[in-house]
């Protein structure tokens, strides 16, 4: 049995000396590898999502929505015109300046994650205020959608002790990505988010796009149809990840048990 010891940026989760200690115990009583395997599952699952160990060729394309929507209605049109199902991460914010845009995204079959509500970092918040920014959004979403959302990224990909505990309270998935065009910097050109984006893509990967920036409605087209040829499919992230019956390595990949 592989035990793993956990650590991601500021976080760390130290089950290794726990999981070792358990093992001496259970294995003196007889309790079989099952048992270890659960908790250790168990004391996995609150880590962040990067991607997905698979071998299916599937993989989930991610838009953050932060700032303005003008380009929403090509994105769509672009996502149409593939069959691609996407998964966007809106501010609570956002959802309350474009409830129409949202409404659209949804109608389309694409589905809808928290972002928070304003875009506060987890590190430069209370426990109290990351709470709210999480529900607030979620509130918001429903209440245009009818909907709540079961995925959560955070500001900045910003995951702290407090995301990890909120979110599971919750009941909510952590996702960050694995794939960053970085399409938000103003130095990225089209080229450069076309082979960023060509040359890091795998099986399980999520990628991460953001709308309302200079390159990314224009790339894609192209971003899409290469990914397609390479026999990729495009998945929502609640159809990529596992739900049950995993655990995430030390590289934030999420395997089944």
């Amino acid at each position: 049995m592989k035990i793993t010891y956990i650590r991601h940026g500021k976080i760390k989760i130290t089950i290794l000396i726990v999981l070792i200690l358990l093992a001496a115990t259970l294995g003196a009583v007889g309790v079989g590898n099952s048992v270890i395997n659960s908790v250790a599952s168990a004391a996995s699952a609150k880590l962040p999502i990067y991607c997905t160990d698979n071998d299916n060729r599937e993989i989930a394309l991610t838009i953050n929505c932060a700032w303005g929507a003008d380009d929403i209605g090509n994105i769509l049109e672009t996502l149409d015109k593939y069959n691609v199902k996407a998964t966007f991460f809106v501010l609570g914010t956002w959802a309350e300046t474009n409830p129409d845009k949202l409404k659209e995204i949804y109608s389309k079959g694409h589905e809808i994650g928290n972002h928070s509500y304003s875009h506060k970092l987890p590190s430069k918040s209370t426990k109290s205020q990351l709470s709210s920014e999480i529900d607030k959004c979620n509130e918001i979403v429903e209440k245009i959608l009818g909907v709540k959302p079961m995925l959560y990224r955070a500001p900045s990909g910003d995951i702290t002790s407090d995301v990890l505990e909120l979110t599971e309270e919750k009941g909510m998935y952590n996702i960050k990505w694995s794939v960053d065009s970085i399409d938000w910097r103003n130095d990225m050109t089209y080229d450069n988010i076309l082979s960023r984006v060509l040359g890091r893509t795998e099986s399980g990967s999520i990628l991460l796009f953001h709308n309302d920036t200079k390159h990314t409605a224009d790339v894609l087209p192209e971003i899409i149809s290469s990914l397609i040829k390479q026999d990729f499919k495009f998945v929502r992230v609640s159809e990529l990840i596992y739900k049950t019956d995993y655990y995430i390595d030390n590289a934030g990949v999420q395997h089944k048990a």
